[in-house]
């Protein structure tokens, strides 16, 4: 037996970073590898891989740096993510996360409900949507990896934070749209220097796709390989939810799913802050919103049965996946955390994004409406309380899907003259005084 060193196991050069990630570990068979293997399935079962750490190390190693020394982006609690790196960590993710959270009192006075907070990822960095805190992980691996080509399968955001973070870094990026691509999305990728790609099939027909492609191609692709890192990125948003909170976790989350990454991960770092002792967390629920026409994870959390994919027909484009990877540990953490889970049609979901963008201030795409259309729903069948605090995820900013929303049609071509101007005017306000009514 030769003494050689597997080159896949070899540790990144260089100094380290705080990390204390230890394992890649199944949770279903309990199989567990080497965090710098690159397996991303499990052997032994073909259930996805996740990352263990050493809390008791992560704890100590927290208390011993002040928050006034602790970078304001995601890498904030970098004991409790994955990179090992110092090289790979310092080129991706300085400028994403620490995303507001607002006080939505106009929209919260609408609902019924008095704490509601918004999650703003809408105004997340570089690409203005939550994908930059999961992309900038994958991306960080890729370098700890030394390689310089990644791909991705993308309904949208994805795509477009793997060709931001990826140019950044020096990597040649590749994105695989299904055929109902949002084409802003699409040209926003080009312009960042990626390549793109449209499929002639839904999303779930274009995963499988790209999942065989990186097999035989020997490319790295964000959410499919290098998918264990990725998703340690969305624990992110929950680490700084309650941080901004005053280290105290919200009565409830609601949380658009798609995959269900955010959902899933959202869940495991609420259960690391109280591990690690920074905040009790125990009692946050989860709570899911999806668009009637594609909503696998919430079916089966209110019919109380097993994940059953669906065929999507939504306008919802970005949460439009029928078979989602991370759906089985979504419904396990809405159950284990007595959460619930909200529909709305594509109707209620531009509805809600206008109700947003009037109350608020705040333009988010289908995903985000959605949010807001079910916590409203939430809110109406009891299941979140007027005095709960409530943090709403909103996901991605809707300058990017305007071309999906409804028409408005407004006045064109009025002449430039007060006469006219002041009609049209007496028009605008007999409207709204309508609408107040």
């Amino acid at each position: 037996m030769s003494d050689a060193v597997d080159p896949h196991l070899e540790a990144p050069a260089g100094p380290h970073t705080r990390s204390c990630a230890t394992e890649l570990v199944c949770r279903d068979c309990g199989y567990r590898t080497p965090l710098l293997d690159r397996a991303f399935k499990c052997p032994a079962c073909g259930e996805g891989l996740d990352i263990d750490y050493d809390y008791e190390r992560a704890k100590e190693a927290i208390a011993a740096r002040p928050l006034g020394e602790r970078p304001l982006n995601i890498w904030r609690f970098e004991e409790l993510l994955p990179i090992t790196s110092q090289r790979a960590q310092a080129r991706v993710g300085q400028v994403s996360g620490q995303t507001p959270l607002i006080h939505a009192e106009r929209l919260g006075a609408e609902l019924g409900l008095n704490r509601l907070y918004i999650k703003d990822d809408s105004t997340n960095r570089p690409t203005l949507s939550y994908k930059d805190r999961v992309v900038g992980m994958a991306i960080a691996r890729l370098l700890e990896l030394d390689k310089d080509e990644v791909g991705c399968v993308s309904t949208g955001n994805v795509g477009t934070a793997v060709s931001a973070l990826a140019a950044a870094a020096g990597a040649r990026a590749y994105v695989f749209y299904p055929g109902n691509m949002e084409k802003g999305k699409a040209k926003a990728c080009r312009a960042l220097g990626a390549q793109v790609c449209q499929l002639d099939g839904n999303y779930d027909q274009a995963n499988r796709a790209c999942r065989e492609l990186s097999l035989s191609s020997g490319i790295e692709f964000a959410n499919i390989t290098l998918r264990p890192f990725y998703a340690e990125g969305a624990k992110t948003m929950a680490f700084e939810v309650v941080e901004q909170l005053d280290w105290h976790s919200p009565d409830h989350f609601v949380i658009p799913a798609a995959g269900g990454t955010l959902s899933s991960r959202v869940h495991k770092g609420l259960d690391e802050l109280e591990t690690v002792g920074l905040a009790a967390t125990a009692a946050t629920k989860i709570n899911i919103a999806q668009a009637s026409g594609c909503s696998p994870i919430a079916t089966a959390i209110r019919g109380g049965g097993e994940l059953e994919p669906q065929t999507p027909e939504t306008a919802a484009h970005s949460i439009a996946i029928g078979a989602p990877g991370d759906g089985n540990l979504v419904i396990d953490a809405v159950r284990r955390r007595g959460g619930w889970a909200a529909t709305a049609t594509d109707p209620e979901i531009f509805e809600a994004i206008d109700l947003l963008g009037r109350t608020e201030g705040l333009l988010t795409e289908p995903a985000g409406g959605t949010t807001i259309a079910a916590t409203a729903r939430l809110a109406q069948e009891g299941k979140i309380g007027p005095d709960e605090v409530v943090v709403a995820a909103i996901t991605g900013n809707g300058l990017k899907t305007l071309a999906d929303h409804p028409e408005k049609p407004w006045p064109e071509m009025v002449p430039a003259n007060v006469e006219a101007m002041g009609e049209v005017l007496a028009e605008f306000r007999a409207s709204a005084a309508t609408a107040l009514h």
